[in-house]
């Protein structure tokens, strides 16, 4: 039993009563957590649908940019790098130079 319930008078059938005021508080506090972690869920979720949607629908402008940024990207691709001879000052060793391999 806890302490501070020895102070208020037991009914008969052995239950401590509780003064009402407490009881309100207490419904105050569970409806102030129950709203809060309420509020919670429904600002992740709102974050997780605007991050889908700008993925999947973006602006028509973003979207041109995505477009440009993909026609680079394979005009890239299909150009052949023109390799540069490799200069190396006399003190550099060579990039394979752990593989034992002489150049």
């Amino acid at each position: 039993m806890h302490p501070l319930l020895a102070f208020f008078p037991r009914s008969e059938g052995g239950t401590a009563r509780v003064p009402r005021e407490w009881l309100e508080a207490s419904d105050w506090a569970m409806l102030f957590t129950l709203g809060t972690l309420l509020f919670l869920l429904s600002a992740f979720a709102m974050w997780a649908w605007l991050i889908w949607r700008r993925t999947t629908m973006p602006e028509p402008h973003i979207k041109l940019i995505m477009e440009l940024e993909d026609e680079s990207a394979g005009e890239a691709r299909t150009t052949t790098p023109v390799e540069a001879p490799e200069t190396r000052a006399p003190w550099e060793q060579a990039p394979d130079w752990w593989k034992k391999v002489d150049l």
